[in-house]
């Protein structure tokens, strides 16, 4: 019995000792993704996917860590930021990510502060509304739902969160409600589509913000996207 109960209090020491170092480490990797802040955009800075300055173009940005990359990755927009990061060969490598939220933001001339962003896995995504970004059609990115919705009452487009944008969304992206013979027609009835008074039909025209955030109007009718 002396023996058995030396044998146990021995394993029992090895497995605490294990237990201690797993959460230690963990520790540590937690810690090392907290190290991860967003940073201010700067002058010469330029989008990792289109290689263009990002201080000269208008709307939300984006920024990412990788495991493997010294620094962390900028991006002009959100639509580059989605391009890159849905990528099957950077998905594995993903760590902290940020999104400028647009409620903290001019559009026309963002901000380019660090505190400008938000965490853009928890972040609310505006899909196809009508205000173009640094490469066009874009994703309005919020840090809170209310503030995304407010978005979606004033110009259109459709809730999203960041599970739900795929690579084929980002490349297909336009700048309106799919029409039905789209491919993403079913994920925009859904999400409830709305489209306002000014977004174009033909989803191919960016509108912009004038000097008093309001957009531009034209004669496409209001309404919201519903299932036949």
């Amino acid at each position: 019995m002396a023996r058995f109960a030396a044998w146990g209090g021995s394993r029992s020491v090895r497995v605490v000792a294990f237990l201690l170092a797993a959460a230690v480490g963990a520790c540590g990797r937690q810690e090392a993704h907290l190290n991860q802040p967003a940073v201010d955009i700067k002058n010469g800075d330029t989008c990792v996917v289109c290689g263009m300055y990002i201080t000269h173009y208008p709307g939300p940005r984006g920024e990412a860590y990788l495991s493997g990359v010294k620094g962390l990755l900028k991006f002009g927009s959100t639509r580059d930021f989605f391009a890159y990061v849905t990528r099957d060969d950077i998905v594995p490598r993903l760590q902290t990510l940020y999104v400028q939220d647009t409620a903290r933001i001019d559009w026309t001339h963002p901000s380019n502060a660090a505190a400008s962003f938000t965490d853009a896995r928890t972040a609310y995504y505006v899909a196809w509304q009508p205000v173009a970004g640094e490469m066009g059609s874009t994703f309005a990115s919020f840090a809170k739902r209310t503030d995304a919705e407010a978005f979606i009452g004033a110009h259109g487009g459709a809730l999203l969160r960041f599970d739900q944008i795929t690579p084929a969304l980002v490349s297909g992206l336009t700048y309106t409600c799919p029409a039905a013979s789209s491919p993403f027609y079913a994920l925009a009835v859904k999400a409830k589509c709305v489209v306002k008074a000014g977004a174009m039909s033909a989803g191919t025209r960016p509108m912009h913000m004038d000097g008093s955030g309001v957009m531009p109007g034209s004669a496409t009718p209001a309404g919201t996207m519903r299932s036949e």
